[in-house]
C-alpha cells in the first residue's frame, strides 16, 4: 500500500471535502500503488494546489487534475480550446491546469528542477502529468475527441486531394499539412493522457531509471514543498525590537499601512507580525510584494522570529504570480487577441488590474484573515482593491508596508505625497529610527538625507530621523565616487581593487545597476577574468545566448533562489535588490535613472558606498560634492 498524506483522517477533517471522483482515485491509488511510493491529496505548493502529486524516490512524480465531469456538457475547436456548450463559455482546459502545474514546479518551485532539464531534456519526462474523468469511461472519452480529431482527417485528404489535382503546390500543401499535424498532435497527446474509470491502472509514476536522473536531492527537494518542514524556537534568533516596532508586529483585525525610512525595519515588523497572525488564527497567512526577489529575505525574516510554526502556514509570493496562479487553480482561461499590439497593456487591463475578474468565482477563492503587503509603493490601487474584495476575511487583517521614496517604478502619489492606495487603512504609522545604519553606518543615512533634501524636496515630505545621521568620515572604508567610461572592465577593476584594498570578503558586497545588459557584461568578466564566484539575479551572458528561450524561466528561478549569504559576491538589478541590504554597495548609475532609482540602491549600504557616474550625469556634481572623488 502506498503512503497517504495527509491522512485519510485529516482528509475527512478538511474544510473543502474531496469530491467523488478524488476519493475514489484516492482509495485506488492506496490499494495499488508500490508501497514506496507517496501520495499527496491537494498539496500547497506555494499557491498552487493540484489535487493529486504522486512521488517516489529514484523514479519521478505524477501530477494529476480530476474532473467529475459529464463531457457531454462540454466541446474543443481545432485550436483545442475547451468551451461551456450551454453558453459557449470559453474554459481552460483541465489539461492547460495540468501543465501550468508541471511548468511552475520547473519554473518556480522547485530548486534545481530547471537546471536539470536544461542540462537534459529527458528529465523533462520525470514528470508526468494526466487528468482523470471520473464519471467518464475510455470510450467516450475517445468520442469527446473523436469529432476533431475526423475534422483533422478531412482536411488532411482536402489537402491531399488538392494538390493530386494541382489546385495546391507541394511547398503549400506540406506547410499546411505540418500545421495541421502540430494541432492533430496536441489532441492527440490529450487523449493519450486523459483517464477514464474503467482504466485507472494506466495512472502510475514514470517507469523506472536505471541511469536514476531524478536524484535524491531533487526528491528532497520536492518533500521540503510536499511536507514543509516545522520551524522550531530555537531556529529562531534573539532579536531585540524598539518598542514602536513591538507595537506594530502585534497582530489585531484592523486595516493599517506602516511606512519607515530606509533600513528602518519594516521587514522584520511584517515577519514578526506574520508569526503572531498565524498563532492567533492558526490558519495560513498571504505575504505578497512587489519584487520577486523579496521572497527568500521574507523567508529569512521569519525564519528569525523565535517561535514553532511550520513553514506551510506562510504564502509568500509577488502579486502578479499570486494571481497567475489563481486564474490557473480556478480554470480561467486567458487569452490575448492576436490584433493586441502592447501584450502587457491589455494583459494589466483585463485581468491583473481588472475589479471584476474574479466576481464569478467568489465561493471558490481561498480566503484569508491576515494578508501583509509589502513595497506597498509599487502597487496599482486597483491591486489592493482586488485583493481586499475577494481574498480577505471579512473584518480580517491587512497591513500595507512601504517607503514613498523608493517609488522606482514612479507610481501615482495622493496629495500627501504618499503612494496612492485606496481608502481605509487609517492614518500611515511611521518607523523613523533606521536600525540599519548604526553606529559609523550612519554616514550612508546622512548621504541619503541630503540626497532627500536636492532631489525629493518638491516631491515628498524629507524623513525626520530619530537617529542622527554621522558626520562623514572619508578615510573609513569607502565611501567613494568615481566616472566611468564606456570600459565596463576599468569599473570592475576598480571594484576589485576597492575589495581586496579594504580587505572585504565577497559576501558583504553587492554591485548594483538598473540596466542588466551592462550587469550580465560585469558578471561576466569578474567570472572569466577574475575567476571571482558570483550570484545574480538574472542569467548569465553564456547562457543567454545558448537558451535564449529560457531566458525568463532562468531569471524567474534566479530571483526567487537569491540568498545574501551564500559567501559570494552579489550581482543584482537595483530593482530586484530593493529591500536587501550589504554592508559594502557598489551603485552603477545609468544615464536614464530616476532619483527615486538611485536612492532606493544607495540606502541599500550599511557602511561601505562607491557610486559610478557618467561626467555628464544630473548625479554626478551632488555625489562630487558628498564623497570622496577617485579615478579609475
Amino acid at each position: 500500500m502506498a503512503k497517504i498524506f495527509p491522512t485519510l483522517e485529516n482528509i475527512e477533517r478538511l474544510k473543502v471535502k474531496p469530491t467523488e471522483g478524488e476519493q475514489f482515485l484516492i482509495n485506488y491509488l492506496i490499494e495499488n500503488l508500490d508501497e514506496q511510493a507517496e501520495i499527496y491529496f491537494q498539496p500547497f505548493v506555494n499557491g498552487d494546489m493540484p489535487d493529486i502529486i504522486l512521488i517516489q524516490k529514484n523514479i519521478g512524480v505524477t501530477i494529476i487534475e480530476v474532473k467529475d465531469w459529464n463531457l457531454n456538457l462540454y466541446k474543443i475547436d481545432e485550436k483545442n480550446n475547451w468551451y461551456l456548450r450551454q453558453n459557449n463559455a470559453l474554459l481552460k482546459s483541465p489539461f492547460q491546469q495540468v501543465y501550468s502545474y508541471k511548468n511552475n514546479l520547473f519554473n518556480l518551485h522547485i530548486n534545481g528542477l530547471l537546471e536539470e532539464k536544461i542540462k537534459n531534456p529527458q528529465f523533462y519526462g520525470r514528470i508526468q502529468t494526466y487528468v482523470y474523468f471520473h464519471k467518464e469511461s475510455k470510450r467516450e472519452v475517445q468520442n469527446f475527441y473523436d469529432k476533431q480529431l475526423s475534422h483533422y482527417k478531412e482536411l488532411e485528404n482536402k489537402y491531399h486531394n488538392n494538390l493530386k489535382y494541382k489546385k495546391i503546390s507541394v511547398d503549400s500543401c506540406n506547410k499546411q499539412l505540418d500545421y495541421l499535424k502540430q494541432k492533430k498532435s496536441k489532441i492527440q497527446r490529450d487523449l493519450n493522457y486523459s483517464i477514464g474509470n474503467d482504466i485507472l491502472y494506466k495512472i502510475k509514476l514514470p517507469n523506472a531509471d536505471d541511469k536514476k536522473i531524478f536524484k535524491e536531492l531533487i526528491y528532497l527537494e520536492f518533500k521540503r514543498y510536499l511536507q514543509p518542514p516545522y520551524h522550531v524556537l530555537e531556529q529562531g534568533k534573539e532579536l531585540t525590537y524598539t518598542k514602536k516596532q513591538e507595537r506594530l508586529s502585534i497582530s489585531a483585525d484592523e486595516h493599517k499601512k506602516i511606512k519607515g525610512v530606509a533600513g528602518s525595519g519594516k521587514t522584520v515588523v511584517l515577519a514578526k507580525r506574520a508569526v503572531n497572525a498565524h498563532k492567533r488564527y492558526n490558519e495560513r497567512v498571504l505575504i505578497l510584494t512587489y519584487n520577486l526577489t523579496l521572497k527568500s529575505y521574507i523567508h529569512d525574516k521569519i525564519s528569525d522570529v523565535r517561535e514553532n510554526f511550520s513553514w506551510g502556514n506562510f504564502y509568500i509570493t509577488n502579486y502578479h504570480q499570486f494571481v497567475n496562479q489563481l486564474l490557473n487553480n480556478l480554470g480561467i482561461k486567458v487569452e490575448i487577441p492576436d490584433t493586441v499590439e502592447d501584450k502587457s497593456l491589455y494583459f494589466e487591463k483585463n485581468y491583473y488590474s481588472n475589479i471584476k475578474l474574479f466576481e464569478n468565482y467568489k465561493d471558490e477563492i481561498p480566503k484569508y484573515h491576515s494578508i501583509f503587503i509589502d513595497e506597498i509603493q509599487d502597487y496599482l490601487p486597483e491591486w489592493i482593491k482586488i485583493i481586499r474584495a475577494f481574498f480577505l476575511e471579512e473584518n480580517g487583517e491587512m497591513v500595507l508596508f512601504g517607503d514613498e521614496k523608493q517609488n522606482i517604478y514612479e507610481r501615482e502619489l495622493d496629495v500627501e505625497k504618499k503612494p496612492k492606495i485606496v481608502q481605509g487603512f487609517g492614518r500611515w504609522e511611521q518607523l523613523n529610527k533606521s536600525i540599519r545604519h548604526q553606529g559609523d553606518g550612519g554616514r550612508v543615512l546622512d548621504l541619503a538625507k541630503k540626497f532627500q533634501k536636492v532631489f525629493f524636496i518638491d516631491k515628498y515630505e524629507i524623513d525626520n530621523y530619530e537617529n542622527e545621521p554621522t558626520t562623514p568620515s572619508l578615510n573609513l572604508g569607502i565611501y567613494k565616487i568615481a566616472n566611468y567610461s564606456e570600459n565596463l572592465e576599468e569599473i570592475v577593476e576598480s571594484i576589485g581593487k576597492e575589495i581586496k584594498r579594504n580587505n572585504i570578503h565577497p559576501n558583504d558586497v553587492a554591485i548594483l545597476c538598473s540596466k542588466i545588459e551592462m550587469l550580465k557584461e560585469i558578471d561576466f568578466i569578474f567570472r572569466k577574468k577574475f575567476n571571482e564566484k558570483t550570484l545574480t539575479t538574472f542569467e548569465t551572458k553564456e547562457m543567454a545566448e545558448q537558451k535564449p528561450q529560457e531566458v525568463n524561466n532562468i531569471r524567474k528561478k534566479k530571483k526567487i533562489g537569491f540568498n545574501l549569504n551564500n559567501g559570494m559576491l552579489k550581482i543584482s538589478t537595483i530593482h530586484s535588490f530593493k529591500g536587501y541590504e550589504a554592508s559594502t554597495i557598489f551603485l552603477i548609475i545609468d544615464e536614464y535613472d530616476n532619483a527615486e532609482m538611485i536612492y532606493a540602491g544607495l540606502t541599500r549600504s550599511k557602511f561601505d558606498i562607491m557610486v559610478f557616474t557618467k561626467k555628464d550625469s544630473n548625479y554626478n556634481e551632488f555625489f562630487t560634492t558628498h564623497l570622496e572623488k577617485v579615478n579609475i
